[in-house]
């Protein structure tokens, strides 16, 4: 048989719906796969990140302020060494304190945000443009870490902060000495004359032993790579469904297709080409189909002049015992015989060979494959028997 002439396999509704009637599980079976494939996909499966950034925004408080009060220009004390020496200090240093305190290499970065300078300008009474610049806030110091624990970062971040608070109250301690140093250079304790400046030195060193170069917390943010679990939209969710849906679609209909149990009369037919199909014998049907098939064993048996029947289980090993009874009837027993027979591997050489009994082949329905009645019927061709048809059966 070439391939433009090879049978195409029919599929019937009947049967695709007996394929999901027995196995059903393939369908729920195939969503839940296909969700969980999705949802491993758009999540990754992990319940912690690979990585986590930390960045942490400090505020430094002016501790100078006050001298205002004074008459003295916060401006005019100059922190030594300077922030951008400070920050290097820091930075150089900050590695090693963190491998000490914590036993882990983690770097931080620092850097200061300058506060935000606005020019005003102004004109005054002769006409002429007066120019002021006021600082609208205080610096800021931003601190970033990436580990992969949060707690890590906050861990060293803290040393940071230490770091950068220490070395803050050195610079603004040493240049407000320096700053008093040179008050008293010019005007000398003992002197009585510019008592303003006196004032400002004592200002001064009483303002020295309270500087702290504390930072206080503004605000942080957080980003993680890696597999975090993420949200999966129910958008997503509904595709997966219908993808799942739709491969268990394409699995029954192969499964139907490459099926070869006898589910149906249709498909008893189609695999005896040669004998005829008396029907199919049901529980719903027990009213008229005994009566039914009986008379068509009947026929078949005057056709051959036959008067013993035998039921040839085929495939499935069942006992026909039941079947026998729901087709025997007084009626019946007037026109012929019937027996009960056994599968056509457990006959003995007489049975095949006795040649005055007709057979009819029993399918068990979802049960009898096609090969096995392909087998029966030629075993009971080659030895010569009649057979005079073949019904289902479910009971």
């Amino acid at each position: 048989m070439g391939p433009l002439t090879k049978a195409i396999p029919q599929i019937e509704l009947k049967s695709i719906w007996d394929v999901i009637r027995l196995r059903w599980w393939i369908v729920p079976l195939c969503l839940v796969v296909s969700a969980g494939l999705m949802f491993a996909q758009e999540s990754d499966l992990k319940s912690s990140p690979a990585s986590i950034t930390v960045s942490k925004i400090y505020g430094a408080k002016d501790e100078t302020a006050s001298l205002v009060a004074f008459g003295l220009d916060p401006a005019a004390i100059k922190e030594f060494p300077s922030f951008q020496n400070q920050l290097a200090t820091v930075r150089a240093e900050g590695p090693r304190l963190v491998s000490d305190s914590l036993g882990a290499e983690l770097v931080v970065m620092v850097t200061r945000a300058e506060p935000q300078v606005s020019m005003l300008a102004a004109a005054d009474g002769d006409g002429k443009q007066l120019f002021t610049v006021s600082s609208n806030a205080a610096s800021n110091y931003v601190f970033s870490c990436s580990a992969s624990e949060r707690i890590q970062c906050d861990q060293a971040i803290d040393v940071y902060v230490q770091k950068v608070e220490e070395e803050r109250r050195n610079s603004i301690t040493e240049g407000l000495i320096q700053l008093e140093t040179q008050i008293r250079t010019i005007v000398p304790s003992t002197s009585s004359d510019h008592p303003d400046l006196q004032l400002q030195a004592t200002a001064i060193q009483g303002l020295v032993g309270s500087i702290t170069g504390k930072l206080a917390f503004v605000s942080e943010t957080t980003e993680t790579s890696g597999g975090t679990i993420s949200t999966v939209k129910t958008s997503t969710y509904l595709f997966a469904l219908a993808v799942g849906l739709i491969f268990a679609i394409l699995i029954i209909l192969q499964l139907t297709v490459t099926d070869n149990k006898v589910r149906s009369v249709r498909r008893l037919q189609s695999e005896l080409t040669s004998i005829k199909v008396l029907g199919e014998l049901h529980n719903k049907n027990l009213a008229m189909a005994p009566t039914s098939m009986a008379a068509s064993i009947v026929v078949e048996a005057r056709k051959h002049k036959i008067g013993t029947v035998v039921l040839v289980p085929v495939g499935y090993d069942f006992d026909s015992t039941k079947i026998l009874e729901f087709l025997q009837s007084p009626q019946l027993s007037a026109y012929v015989t019937l027996v009960n027979g056994s599968r056509i591997q457990s006959m003995s050489l007489s049975d095949l060979l006795e040649g005055k009994s007709g057979f009819v082949l029993v399918a068990q329905k979802n049960h009898t494959r096609s090969d096995e009645i392909a087998e029966t019927l030629e075993t009971l061709s080659r030895s010569e028997n009649t057979v005079l048809g073949a019904f289902l059966s479910d009971l």
